[in-house]
């Protein structure tokens, strides 16, 4: 069994206008070849963009509000104990609309192929859990 404490997994910022923490805990190369779990930490008023991925995502909102955007401009408000299916393929957004922190708990399956942004928090995950998982 691990026990990993999110608040202490290294991060990486991504820069605005789509600021926000992303802190990968589990990936191919950290602990676990079927799947890919990341938090992201959106900042207020933030917003992930309009962005797509190869696999389905699984988006739990932790805490927080916001707005879920699907490609054809649908929007949906979310709130904590909410979640949010983006299939694969599909163009997807989060945005922040409150004061404070948008926390999303997100399963990518299968694993989700790490390149930018995601990839430098992938390597921090990898050295700072090597010990832990």
């Amino acid at each position: 069994m691990a026990a990993i404490k999110i608040w202490e997994v290294p991060g990486v910022t991504v820069p605005k206008p789509n600021e926000r923490v992303l802190k990968v805990l589990f990936s191919p190369n950290v602990g676990n070849k079927e799947l890919t779990l990341l938090v992201s930490l959106i900042y207020p008023h933030s917003t992930t963009g309009l962005h797509t991925h190869d696999v389905d995502e699984y988006m739990y909102i932790a805490s927080g509000h916001g707005v879920a955007i699907s490609e054809d401009g649908e929007e949906v408000e979310v709130h904590p104990d909410m979640l949010v299916y983006a299939p694969a393929g599909v163009k997807h957004e989060m945005k922040n609309t409150s004061d404070e922190t948008l926390k999303l708990i997100c399963v990518y399956v299968p694993a989700l192929r790490a390149s930018g942004y995601f990839e430098e928090a992938e390597k921090k995950a990898k050295e700072f859990l090597s010990d832990k998982i």
